[in-house]
């Protein structure tokens, strides 16, 4: 059995309580931070009158430990302040509460990461909430959470530490109202695999460190080989600029490239698939597949998914590159920089070398668009004036003879 379990679920105001969360009636700003309303079930099976809550976060907070984004609550004026700030917050058109219940399998296997308390928990999820919260697509400036820590749970002989983290929006955006406030897997999954992150390194910070160093360095060596690679020379590459349009932005996901993007991200798998790159491309992609092995078997049910997330990040960060690098592939093969190539300023001719005048190139094309004629205007110019240069040299030599002696070049 997995060490981390993990569980998500919503309570959207006005509406009933969700059949996964074993309570009763409907949800209002009141059932979750105070008032008479409650739509609790199994807080009733408590003999304890104090743990009899009427609300979510008395319920939560029953053992008075409640981390929160403003800190830790250890007064009650500090409670007071909190509940008033979420019924104002929660009153707001379209307000939902959403909940993650993170559960160790039991105190044995807690101690092994030093997760058995509030201290330890409420750690844990003050260091990686920010980072969640914005990995769902939600500003954490607009969000305030809560953190509990129970000691025991309701329905196992076996005690299961476990927290619940609950969260919602100062200013309602709406952000899953298609979803109609449920979390969508990928958001558990997030938070599922920076808890796991977490224990990891509270179980053995070396090991952590070696996983993390092993998969930046493979990732930055693949980079660099691509980097390194003159793409000039890539066939892929050259039929891949020769189709691209000539306006618009040159990035991955901009508008421009949505037709070209299948096509990109061909050219992108081709390249680190060559020989250049495939041995470093595949120790990077096992580097990952280690880190996720490791994280699933810390979670229950879902698989990791941080090796693709990381893959489809290397490869948008090659296309971009690939994309950047034609306007220097543009500038390289314009016609202008060609006659101004030392390779290109003169020709073997029948007497003797003989030097193209650029120059002459550069006046015709400061008042015309390069269009692609303008090869076939540089061909008749330069046919032209080698004609010239040619008619020249048969002139001086001619001079030479009638004074008696000849020259070549």
């Amino acid at each position: 059995m997995p060490d981390l379990i993990c569980k998500a679920r919503y309570f959207r105001m006005g509406e009933k309580a969700p059949k996964n969360s074993c309570f009763k009636g409907k949800v209002s700003p009141a059932s979750i931070f105070g008032g008479s309303n409650s739509y609790f079930n199994y807080t009733e099976r408590y003999n304890d009158s104090d743990k009899e809550k009427a609300s979510l976060i008395d319920y939560t907070g029953r053992y008075e430990h409640t981390m929160t984004s403003d800190g830790f609550l250890d007064s009650e004026e500090k409670r007071k302040q909190f509940k008033e700030k979420g019924m104002e917050c929660l009153s707001k058109e379209g307000s939902v509460v959403y909940e993650i219940i993170c559960s160790m399998e039991n105190y044995e296997k807690a101690s092994n990461y030093s997760l058995t308390n509030q201290d330890q928990f409420s750690a844990v999820i003050t260091k990686i909430m920010p980072s969640y919260i914005r990995s769902i697509g939600l500003d954490p400036r607009n969000v305030t959470w809560w953190e509990d820590f129970h000691p025991e749970n309701r329905t196992s002989i076996t005690p299961h530490p476990h927290i619940h983290l609950l969260f919602y929006e100062n200013e309602p955006s709406h952000t899953f109202d298609h979803l109609y406030g449920k979390l969508p897997r990928k958001a558990l999954n997030d938070f599922k695999r920076m808890f796991a992150n977490e224990m990891i390194k509270r179980q053995d910070y070396g090991r952590y460190r070696e996983i993390f160093n092993d998969i930046n360095m493979n990732k930055a060596k693949v980079l660099d080989r691509v980097k390194h690679i003159n793409l000039d020379n890539v066939k892929t590459v050259r039929d891949l600029y020769a189709i691209l349009p000539e306006e618009g932005r040159l990035q991955i996901n901009s508008v421009h490239m949505a037709p070209y993007r299948e096509t990109v991200y061909r050219v992108v798998d081709d390249l680190l698939e060559s020989k250049k790159c495939r041995e470093q491309w595949h120790s990077y992609i096992d580097s990952l597949k280690r880190y996720d092995d490791i994280i699933d078997s810390l979670n229950r049910y879902e698989k990791s998914a941080r090796k693709e997330t990381e893959i489809a990040k290397t490869r948008e960060q090659i296309a971009n590159t690939i994309l950047k690098a034609k306007k220097d592939f543009t500038r390289d093969s314009s016609y202008e920089k060609i006659l101004s190539n030392e390779n290109h300023r003169s020709i073997d001719g029948e007497k003797g070398k003989i030097y193209k005048d650029p120059s002459i190139v550069r006046d015709k094309l400061s008042s015309r668009n390069p269009e692609p004629n303008v090869k076939r205007l540089i061909n008749g110019l330069l046919a032209k004036r080698q004609k010239e240069i040619e008619q020249e040299i048969e002139e001086y030599l001619d001079m030479g003879r009638d004074k008696g002696y000849e020259m070549s070049l």
